[in-house]
């Protein structure tokens, strides 16, 4: 015997049973026989049924069933539009892992535009990019400025890598020029933030906040963000880090941004390397200026620095001492005279005669008459000592007369004090010929001394 069709107000009974029953099987069954579906009021109830305490991992399966089960059956009028919106806000108050429902309640295309903002944040503060993106390419829905703010701030804070900041920097509306402006500031904001030579850039306090800093700068600028203050700001504290990874950046940013930098601070950078014994870092430092003048300079004074160095800064080792000089002068190929004559003095004082020759030679360095006067004397005491008696052990201290301006004023009392002094000297065996050689040295620059 064939059973009576119901009628649909008999159906709609059967439906208010079932949802205060929260009976899913005989709603499906309703829904399919007569296409009976939820009322907003229904839908609400049965929703608001399914919501736990809080997601956690052994509810959040069954609740994500029954919301998925009571949107399928829900009737698509603006009523229930609001419900579902209303719900979301409900799902997101609780705590645990509510992503599955939040991504349900966004696929049944009932959520209006602040609905799909909350949802697209939501999915966004826990690290669920995808999901977010997702929302904005299915419905236009993007960051807005203060968010777009928030959220790259945070994620600098926290370190976050340069994928994820190129995922947060996908949510915005490209055309949103209240978002570019927000770019623009937070550029800004980041790249002005450290102090110079702090320990966070020198890295002291083993954060890595420089590589974190850099990456996100350049993360940024890579994307097209362009803030002039910025650049020149992270330039100067990437040169303040006076590390490999920190001047090549700088020399980067200068190149493909060009960012400048005050000259002044960069003759600062170049001081504290040489102080810090950072000399490998000067050849970094200098092609950061932005003209050749103030480079110029700066590797003079660089120079001038070096050569004023005592010989404990190069461990008492005139090699080190020597090699940096020499590096400096022919790295940079500029220097002042004053800077030469000390180079000279301290080659001669080391008794390297060679150096001081090509100094002379090459960058007319020469020595003062005291100096040669106490070189002469040095070399004396030295032959008598050793108890040389060939001429040629007397070569350097020949070779020295032709280190100092024979118009130097001072010059004949610095020679004839020496050959007093040498006089004096008991007798050894080149005493004379040392005599002889001063005095005829003496003879050609000054004729009419050469007889005292």
């Amino acid at each position: 015997m064939k059973s009576t069709p119901l009628t649909l107000d008999a159906a709609r009974l059967l439906m208010d049973e079932a949802v205060s029953s929260n009976n899913f099987p005989a709603m499906w069954q309703l829904k399919s026989r007569y296409g009976i579906t939820l009322s907003a009021a229904q839908l609400k109830e049965v929703l608001w049924h399914t919501l736990p305490r809080s997601f956690h991992v052994y509810v959040t399966p069954s609740a994500q069933n029954k919301v998925r089960m009571a949107l399928d059956l829900m009737t698509h009028d603006d009523a229930s539009k609001r419900v579902v919106c209303d719900f979301l806000q409900e799902v997101l108050k609780k705590k645990g892992q509510p992503e599955i429902v939040v991504k349900s309640l966004v696929g049944s295309k009932m959520l209006n535009e602040n609905a799909l903002k909350e949802a697209l944040n939501f999915f966004l503060s826990i690290g669920r990019f995808d999901n977010a993106k997702a929302i904005k390419e299915q419905y236009g829905v993007s960051l807005n400025c203060s968010k777009l703010k928030e959220q790259l701030l945070k994620a600098y804070e926290s370190k976050k890598s340069t994928c994820e900041l190129k995922r947060i920097l996908s949510l915005y509306d490209k055309d949103n020029k209240p978002c570019i402006v927000t770019l623009r500031e937070v550029l800004k904001t980041v790249a002005t933030q450290p102090q110079d030579y702090s320990p966070e850039l020198l890295g002291q306090n083993g954060s890595k906040f420089f590589d974190n800093y850099m990456e996100f700068i350049n993360t940024l600028l890579s994307h097209g963000v362009e803030e002039q203050t910025a650049v020149d700001a992270a330039m100067t504290k990437a040169v303040s880090t006076l590390c490999y990874k920190g001047l090549k950046w700088a020399g980067q940013l200068k190149t493909e941004h060009k960012a400048t930098m005050d000259p002044a601070k960069l003759k600062v950078a170049m001081d504290k390397a040489v102080d810090q014994h950072k000399l490998s870092r000067l050849e970094q430092i200098a092609p950061l200026f932005a003209n050749g003048k103030d480079a110029d300079a700066a590797n003079i004074r660089v120079l001038e620095k070096l050569a004023s160095k005592p010989d404990q800064y190069f461990d008492g080792n005139y090699r080190i001492a020597k090699n940096a000089w020499k590096e400096q002068l022919e790295r940079t190929g500029r220097w002042s005279a004053g800077t030469v004559n000390t180079l000279i003095k301290r080659a001669i004082e080391n008794r390297d005669i060679s150096w001081a020759n090509e100094l002379n030679s090459k960058y007319s360095a020469y020595l003062d008459p005291e100096t040669l006067k106490n070189y002469i004397l040095k070399e004396a005491a030295s032959v008598e000592r050793l108890g040389h008696t060939k001429p040629h052990n007397l070569d350097g201290l020949i070779t020295s007369l032709r280190f100092v301006k024979t118009d130097n004023p001072g010059l004949p009392n610095a020679i004839k004090a020496a050959v007093d002094q040498i006089n004096k000297m008991e007798k050894f065996p080149l005493q004379q010929r040392i005599v002889d050689n001063l005095m005829v040295f003496l003879g050609n620059i000054h004729p009419s001394l050469i007889k005292f």
